[in-house]
């Protein structure tokens, strides 16, 4: 968590460490439950991250989590803080930058990279209505297969 303040400049952060019981009923025998997270969180950029340890498995970099960051190419305000938020973390010498933050094919920009425990980032800001506007691909309803 402390990763993510320094880096990120992440706020609202909260760790709640798995108790002894929960730990005797998940039948994690050999953790240390003072560096393990049940339930943890914190804000970046005004979005909220939730996040726990895995203890179904040996803990390893997660190369299959994505997490985008949103914001609005229409409000200048917003237009400012995506750029300003993408070069400080890629400026840090902390994460791996995998696509510049560079204009994007809808009309804004966007740019990716990996922090150190393997999860990757989208900074993603696009105009607001560009999600109303965007032609459909498939019609199929999300629930059936297409």
């Amino acid at each position: 968590m402390a990763y993510y303040h320094e880096v990120f400049g992440a706020d609202h952060l909260f760790r709640i460490p798995v108790t002894k019981n929960a730990a005797r009923d998940l039948d994690l025998i050999d953790t240390d439950l003072n560096n393990s997270t049940m339930h943890g969180g914190f804000e970046v950029m005004g979005s909220e991250i939730l996040c726990a340890d895995d203890f179904m498995n040996q803990p390893q970099h997660a190369t299959n989590i994505a997490i985008l960051l949103e914001f609005n190419a229409d409000d200048n305000a917003d237009v400012v803080k995506a750029q300003k938020f993408f070069e400080h973390v890629a400026n840090s010498g902390r994460v791996r930058v995998t696509e510049p933050y560079t204009n994007a094919y809808f009309g804004g920009k966007r740019g990716e990279f990996t922090d150190e425990y393997g999860v990757n980032w989208i900074v993603n800001c696009r105009p607001h209505d560009w999600v109303q506007n965007a032609p459909v691909i498939d019609e199929a309803p999300m629930n059936e297969p297409a």
